[in-house]
């Protein structure tokens, strides 16, 4: 979350603070605009940053009915934000969707409403889910209207997020005319209200737009609202009691902007002189501006000394309450990565490159987590919404049928009534079975999704990192390495790219056999050449830590089937790596792994009565529980989660064996190990 952000809360709370005090001059708390003795309290509270204590008055106050809903989600969202539990907030911010507007009577319902949703937004700017952002602002805007209010995206702060979120989303004719808006809205509160706080938040909301023009490398727009940001400075200045604070916070953004500007644009010798500027105002030596001061030391080659800034990043982000999700690892923890490897410091950019990989799996999950909650309001908010809607349908029949009815004589009424009271009970019963059927569907697929996606993504990532840390090893200057070094650099990179090149090819295997519906069996080969070549494929030969085996039966090698060669071969060898896997040391997870080599073994034979090759992998490995023995045949599922793999390649085995009209199962009566039988038709 930005500091501009946390800023605009602290003040919101002030501002909060002041009402709640001022409402202590009243006899009666309950004044026109809706606050009471319940604000003033919590107001006190969070003005002495008592936030556990706020969370607890705003549940006990909504329990008791002395303070609404929407107040009690302004008020605790302001406090989870400045404990840093955005996800809370977020969690909160969801039941604004659950609000009805027009139910909001008192001026202070309806403050709270659109200050909570501004802030709803902004938070959804910060975290860069633009869409989402604009998303909500409309919804916001639609609800507001509707009710007879103003619009929501009047306010200035409003119209500038609306326009930054189009500019990141390369909708720039339709931002620029937000920032307008933006800035009209401005100069209508400059108008009335131009003391210092008013300056200040104004200037702000400039330099926010200055700030993301420059970011999207549209210089050209930016000097306009510099100059604007200079005018309304020099009016800070010349107030009778200047507010030396903002004056100084003024001073920092205003000198940090035209640096960045300046040396975008190659006017050096300049650019160093606004960030001499910079550098000289109080609120640069906070921790939050010596972090991003490092964008300009980077920009000018200063690696040493952005690298003495990151120092602090680690306290920082801690006092700070940042989480290290995606958006924060790219902001902040990327960087100090790359301030310390470009400065030399090799030790320290190692460390962090850990902190990166230990916190990304963590950061990942936490981002599909927030996705999901965010795409599940969507559809729980337009679900509610047919509900009421249905349901309004609904009773609007039954009315009709009631007018109806009264016309007639009191039996046939009570009939009719019972009728329809018994077909909308069954209709019910029918429905809620359907939804809960496809709910259970819904929440299988998820499930399966989300375990298919760690999953890939688990295989992917492992060899990714490692050819990534090795590229940046041998790309790095000055660096000495030996030939043996070398060589195992080598053969690693290899390695991990012929892994990522099998799961490549497993999931166009499983692309392939979903998509058809058989194999066309035109191939004459015997049941030895299959197995022959299933061997030859697998490399199970050269697997050094088992015994491999074949046993060949009578008339495998002299009777011929009919089926599709290549096909048979790639299920015979996704079997034969299957049992590679789970006899290696590394599978016994209980730690009785074998005291000598596994032992493997294909036997082949020919059942003429039933008209069957049979072809049966047996071994000694880890072995398979009974109960599981048709669950390990489908898509994705792994017994054990620490073993690598993408649990697909039973699942296409067994698909290629049935389009050739053949099966392969698990042998349940073999308990030394695991026993898979394939059976292909003469």
């Amino acid at each position: 979350m930005t500091k501009a952000y946390k800023s605009l809360i602290i003040i919101g709370l002030i501002l909060i603070a002041i009402t709640g005090c001022s409402k202590h001059k009243y006899t009666n708390y309950a004044d026109a605009d809706g606050y009471n003795t319940a604000d003033s309290i919590v107001s006190d509270v969070g003005d002495a940053r008592q936030w556990l204590r706020l969370l607890a008055l705003c549940d006990s106050f909504e329990q008791s009915g002395d303070l609404p809903k929407v107040r009690c989600i302004f008020y605790k969202t302001i406090a989870y934000n400045l404990m840093g539990q955005y996800r809370k907030s977020l969690n909160l911010y969801y039941q604004l969707a659950n609000i009805n507007v027009k139910e909001l009577r008192t001026q202070a319902d309806l403050e709270s409403y659109m200050y909570s949703y501004k802030d709803y937004v902004r938070l959804l700017c910060d975290m860069r889910r633009y869409d989402r952002a604009l998303r909500q602002a409309h919804i916001a805007d639609q609800k507001l209207r509707a009710a007879g209010h103003p619009s929501f995206a009047d306010h200035h702060d409003i119209a500038q997020m609306i326009g930054e979120c189009q500019l990141c989303l390369g909708q720039n004719v339709e931002a620029a005319k937000n920032f307008q808006k933006s800035l009209q809205g401005m100069y209508k509160r400059l108008e009335t209200n131009h003391g210092a706080l008013d300056l200040r938040e104004c200037q702000k909301t400039m330099n926010a737009i200055a700030t993301v023009y420059m970011r999207r490398n549209l210089f050209d727009e930016v000097n306009a609202w510099l100059l604007r940001e200079d005018t309304l400075y020099a009016r800070a200045l010349a107030l009778p009691q200047p507010d030396s604070v903002y004056i100084d916070e003024m001073k920092m953004e205003i000198s940090y902007c035209k640096a960045m500007l300046a040396h975008a644009q190659g006017r050096y010798d300049e650019a160093e002189k606004y960030f001499d500027v910079y550098q000289s105002t109080k609120a640069a030596q906070l921790p939050t501006n010596i972090i991003n001061s490092t964008r300009y030391l980077m920009a000018t080659h200063r690696y040493e000394e952005a690298a003495r800034n990151m120092t602090q990043l680690d306290q920082f982000m801690i006092e700070s309450g940042y989480e290290p999700d995606l958006e924060n690892i790219g902001r902040f923890m990327l960087p100090k990565f790359h301030v310390n490897l470009l400065a030399g410091h090799r030790d320290s950019a190692l460390r962090v490159a850990t902190q990166i990989a230990e916190a990304y799996d963590s950061a990942l999950i936490r981002q599909k987590i927030i996705d999901a909650d965010l795409l599940s309001t969507v559809y729980d908010t337009e679900g509610k919404e047919r509900q009421i809607a249905e349901q309004r349908a609904k009773l609007t029949h039954q009315q009709m049928l009631w007018v109806i009815g009264v016309s007639l004589v009191l039996i046939i009424m009570l009939h009719l009534f019972l009728m329809q009271r018994r077909k909308a009970f069954n209709e019910l019963n029918e429905t809620n079975r359907k939804l809960m059927l496809a709910n259970e569907r819904a929440e299988e697929s998820e499930r399966m999704k989300t375990k298919f996606i760690h999953q890939i993504s688990h295989e992917v990532r492992t060899p990714l990192n490692v050819l990534s840390g090795f590229s940046q090893v041998l790309a790095a200057p000055d660096i000495e390495i030996s030939s043996e070094e070398l060589q195992s650099i080598s053969r690693k990179i290899v390695e991990n790219s012929e892994r990522i090149t099998r799961l490549v090819d497993k999931m166009l295997d499983l692309s392939l056999v979903n998509a058809r519906a058989c194999d066309e069996c035109n191939d004459m080969v015997s049941p030895a050449d299959v197995a022959y070549q299933a061997v030859q494929q697998s490399g199970i030969k050269n697997a050094s830590h088992l015994d491999f085996n074949l046993q060949l039966g009578a008339r495998t090698e002299n009777i011929n089937i009919t089926t599709h060669l290549k096909s048979a071969t790639k299920a015979l060898a996704l079997l034969l790596d299957n049992a590679q896997k789970f006899t290696h040391p590394l599978a016994y997870k209980n730690g009785n792994k074998p005291k000598s080599k596994a032992n493997v073994l294909l036997s082949v034979n020919v059942d003429t009565e039933r008209g069957y090759a049979i072809f049966a992998v047996e071994d000694n490995g880890i072995g398979v529980p009974v109960e599981q023995a048709e669950n390990i045949f489908t898509e994705f599922v792994q017994l054990d989660e620490y073993t690598d793999g993408t649990g697909i390649g039973l699942s296409i085995a067994r698909t290629l064996a049935r389009h050739m009209d053949g099966d392969i199962v698990l042998d349940t009566n073999y308990s030394s190990g695991a026993r898979f039988v394939m059976k292909l038709p003469l």
